[in-house]
């Protein structure tokens, strides 16, 4: 993949990691799983930033919560299939993240 400076990480997933046999390369495999844990954490501060909004809507708007903030709701439902650590939040339709061993 190349240098970086810091704070500046690779767009996409490492091009010479194959996942039918991730331990071809093992330097492939160390870069992609960093590359799926920075998508996780970035999945999840999106989350708490809509967390926050959606409070902040929900305190603003009173008892018109249900109408005014409904698009922030679906947002940050859809924001947390499927995202964190434990998963408490799990739904029959999420599938397991498939990462190589």
């Amino acid at each position: 993949m190349g240098r970086w400076k810091p704070g500046q990480f690779p767009a996409g997933p490492p091009e010479n990691y194959n996942p039918d046999d991730p331990y071809a390369d093992p330097v492939a495999l160390v870069e992609f799983r960093e590359y799926a844990v920075r998508q996780k954490k970035v999945q999840v501060e999106k989350a708490k930033v809509l967390r926050q909004q959606l409070t902040r809507c929900y305190k603003t708007e009173g008892v018109n919560h249900f109408e005014n903030c409904r698009n922030l709701r679906v947002a940050y439902m859809e924001a947390i299939k499927n995202v964190g650590v434990h998963r408490g939040n799990r739904l029959e339709d999420d599938k397991p993240v498939q990462l190589p061993e």
